[in-house]
Parts: C-alpha cells; structure tokens; sequence
C-alpha cells in the first residue's frame, strides 16, 4: 500500500533524502537494522531486507545526520512496498513517530529546515513540493523557512 498525494499534502513537515542506518526493535524479535531513505517530522521512510509487519509498534534508534545526537523513538509501520529488486529484496516501509518528544522534533526539523539552504536539495523536490509541504508546517517554522527561500534570492519560487 503506497501513501497518497492526500497524504503528503497532510504532512506536517519536510520530507528530506537522508541515507543513515535505523535500529528497529518490535515483538520481542531479533532487532532488524535497516536504512534511511526520507525522514520528516513525522517519520521515516526505511528499507530493510527483514519484513516488517504493517501496523507493528517499532522501537527505532538513529544519528540525526550531521550531529552525534541519538534519537530513540517509537515508531509504527504505516504503510509499505514491495520489494523493489529482485537481487536485494528490499521491503519499503513507511514509519510514523509516536509521541517524539521535543528535543528530538526539533532537531529533525532544523535538520529539514537546513536543507532549504542547499539549492540541489531545492530543484530536486521541486518549489512547488516544498512550498505545500511547509504550507503545513507551524506557524513559527513556516515563517523561517519561508525566510529562507527569500533570503537565497527568491531564485526557486515560482513568478507572478
């Protein structure tokens, strides 16, 4: 089962490309390690080659990207895909947080909103994309990234 476009246009933050490994731990089994694909506020997109269940409750532990901060955070698969090779076989699966607490939210989202500084990330989502993805964001973080789409020169957003 694939995520909807009604379903990304609720996200409350930035999906961002990230490439780091996930502990994840559910069921009493024998702990799966699988790898970051995307991450927002709101979860993780992951593939692993050990399935996983869709509605189990994950312990999931990562290194925020670029820091030495460990989250440790309760997840539940929400959706998945099938594997995408043959030679891999690779299990999709997409994980939404349960209860992250604060500090972790707020490195995730300066981690999201730093991405807004790098052009490449900019033209490969898409301005579009990005301006419906931080339309839902709060208000406080919506006006930041929103200044810094500005403050590269407006160069992305779409004219008049």
């Amino acid at each position: 089962m694939f995520p909807s476009e009604t379903a990304r246009s609720k996200r409350a933050g930035l999906r961002i490309p990230v490439d780091f490994q996930v502990r994840c731990e559910y069921g009493g089994k024998p702990t799966v390690m699988a790898k970051a694909v995307n991450m927002s506020t709101g979860g993780l997109f992951i593939t692993t080659s050990e399935p996983i269940e869709l509605q189990a409750r994950l312990g999931l532990e990562f290194l925020m990207p670029a820091t030495l901060n460990s989250i440790q955070v309760q997840g539940e698969s929400v959706w998945s895909r099938p594997c995408a090779s043959q030679e891999k076989q690779l299990q999709g699966i997409g994980i939404k947080f349960v209860n992250l607490t604060e500090p972790s939210l707020s490195l995730i989202r300066d981690y999201a909103l730093s991405k807004l500084y790098d052009d490449e990330f900019v033209e490969g989502e898409g301005i579009v994309q990005l301006l419906s993805d931080i339309r839902n964001l709060p208000p406080q973080w919506r006006l930041k990234a929103y200044n810094i789409l500005i403050k590269k020169g407006g160069k992305h957003l779409p004219s008049g």
